[in-house]
């Protein structure tokens, strides 16, 4: 990838394995937990393409996963199949009908203030601002959320699509922060964090370490390869720099992971 970051300052504890998998697609390792979000897997998505593939035997099974809103690369049936119809699936309320449509026998709706359990950890729905249609050919409505996954000694916060609010400081501290920085497009519409806010944001959190994603995987097919498609990284590292956060920046290409020890004295593992 083009840009890296200097190592943060972690600590003794828990150890938080984070691989990002493209888009929004996230592989949280915790506390004897695997938690997967809005798993997008496919090389084509609808009118969307991806640029980087991965290959998805390597995509361990999870004990969760979770979905932040019902927009097709997000909740994304076809990648959801490749875990097999008993996976526990959490869902935005208004989504589980869908799902049990389709065959999956494990669904939990949840909307925002909603606490779940899964192994050691507590699943806690926070608040997402988004719209919470699926599209204009589905009557899908359910309103966006997103997740903060809490052990003993570590928060990890994934925000799914989402624009600033005012009770996301309430979310804080966070020692992983997964946020949102662009999309699929050259623009991006009505509640998206864009490299400026999604580096508000981290503010917000107060995050001891933040990944960007929902960026730099797929386009609209016809255009080889965006010149656009690294740009908000790069953004989003300036923004970083200007409030003083850039140490806590872990820039990672899909596939690859980080191991983020949870306190304060230890320095995190790069990419791998």
């Amino acid at each position: 990838m083009p840009l890296r970051a200097s190592s943060y300052a972690g600590g003794m504890g828990g150890v938080a394995a984070i691989r990002w998998l493209g888009h929004s697609c996230v592989q949280v390792d915790l506390d004897g937990t695997r938690v997967l979000t809005d798993p997008a897997l496919t090389a084509r998505l609808a009118h969307l393409r991806r640029h980087h593939h991965v290959d998805v035997v390597t995509v361990g099974a999870p004990d969760v996963i979770v979905i932040s809103h019902v927009h097709l690369d997000h909740l994304h049936v076809p990648s959801l199949r490749r875990f097999g119809p008993a996976t526990r699936i959490i869902v935005p309320a208004g989504a589980g009908r869908l799902l049990g449509r389709k065959g999956f026998q494990n669904v939990d709706e949840a909307k925002a203030g909603d606490t779940f359990d899964a192994g050691r950890l507590t699943v806690e729905t926070v608040r997402a601002v988004h719209p919470p249609g699926r599209g204009p050919h589905s009557s899908i409505v359910a309103e966006p959320v997103g997740y903060v996954l809490r052990s003993d000694d570590a928060a990890v916060y994934f925000a799914g699509d989402t624009d600033l609010f005012d009770t996301m400081a309430d979310l804080a501290p966070i020692d992983v922060a997964l946020l949102p920085i662009w999309g699929w497009g050259p623009t991006i519409g009505e509640g998206h964090l864009d490299p400026e806010r999604a580096a508000t944001a981290a503010t917000l959190l107060r995050a001891r370490v933040v990944i960007p994603v929902h960026w730099g995987t797929y386009s609209p097919i016809g255009v080889r390869r965006p010149k656009w498609l690294d740009t908000p990284v790069h953004q989003f590292a300036d923004a970083l720099r200007a409030v003083d956060m850039i140490d806590a920046l872990r820039v990672l290409a899909p596939g690859e992971s980080v191991a983020v020890p949870i306190g304060r004295t230890s320095p995190a593992d790069g990419p791998s």
